[in-house]
């Protein structure tokens, strides 16, 4: 076809439909992505088969229904280009870096609590009463709980258990996204444990973000390969759920509904975050530290407020 013919516009709709049916159907592929084209088309009833050869496999439909294969298969790519995730060979290090000296600074930080000067203070105007919340709109309580603890071990517990997940989670997603994320399940989850109790009750402790962090995880990981099957998914939500019970559900003072509603809720927030980073992909570095320093200044925030009520 020459240049004149291309220009025009009813033959240029027929190159590029061409063009898709010789990408998606003409074309020898892998065995995996003729199989995950095959669920595509299956998901859209358009009849097809897969064919296999010296070459490769590909997939072959009646040739009316071409055009819609071509289209829907066009379609799918365009959404999930983003999709697998993919990151660096060496980004695991730096993260797992900087995470490590992130807990060891919230570590000193929320020792502050336990000083017999501003315990009894702290506790009085930052834990999640939830009357306080719900009834005197003290919202910030859903944030500043999350930085008091009871006593060192239950400190120390809670950040060597974040520490491993967050590692893990930062290296997924980067420091301020996975910092963001779990900071924001966790207020979730105290806001969600709040409206189920109803009243009298309390809560300290950064568990309810870090089985946030958890369930953001699992979303991940049960969302991160393009071929679904009940087994993909099962298999990773069992194992979260296994774990809350192993860790979130002993101790005297544990506050399971805490754990559960924090893994809960990372685990929505992860399942949306999979959708948006499908087609968006993952920040830039530069967005990355904004979302971090957001991140830092939410409980700077609730904390001065706190003071000044």
């Amino acid at each position: 076809m020459n240049e004149l013919d291309k220009s025009r516009p009813e033959l240029q709709g027929l190159c590029d439909y061409s063009a898709s049916v010789e990408r998606y159907l003409h074309r020898p592929v892998s065995r995996a992505q003729a199989e995950i084209w095959s669920l595509v088309l299956t998901a859209r009833d358009v009849p097809h088969k897969i064919l296999h050869s010296i070459y490769g496999y590909r997939i072959a439909v009646p040739s009316d229904h071409e055009n819609l294969a071509a289209t829907e298969l066009e379609k799918y790519e365009h959404e999930n280009q983003a999709w697998p995730l993919k990151f660096e060979a060496t980004s695991w290090y730096p993260n797992a870096q900087s995470t490590f000296w992130t807990l060891l600074i919230l570590t000193a930080v929320f020792s502050i609590s336990f000083s017999e000067d501003w315990k009894g203070r702290l506790i009085a105007i930052g834990s999640g009463d939830v009357d306080s919340i719900l009834h005197d709109g003290q919202w910030w309580r859903l944030v500043t709980a999350l930085t008091l603890h009871t006593d060192p071990p239950h400190l120390l517990g809670n950040m060597m258990m974040g520490g491993l997940l967050m590692v893990w989670l930062c290296s997924l997603l980067g420091i301020g996204l996975g910092w963001g994320i779990t900071l924001l399940s966790g207020i979730l989850g105290n806001l969600i444990n709040a409206l189920v109790h109803g009243e009298a009750h309390s809560s300290i402790g950064s568990s309810t973000a870090i089985f946030g962090a958890l369930g953001v995880i699992i979303a991940f990981q049960t969302l991160s390969a393009r071929r679904f099957s009940l087994r993909d998914c099962a298999v990773p939500l069992g194992a979260g759920f296994a774990l809350l019970g192993f860790l979130g559900a002993h101790g005297e003072h544990t506050d399971l509904g805490a754990h559960l509603f924090g893994f809960l809720s990372g685990l929505i927030l992860g399942l949306l975050a999979v959708q948006l980073l499908k087609t968006s992909g993952l920040p830039s570095l530069k967005m990355d530290r904004i979302i971090g320093m957001i991140t830092c200044f939410v409980p700077i925030l609730a904390w001065l407020i706190a003071f000044q009520y």
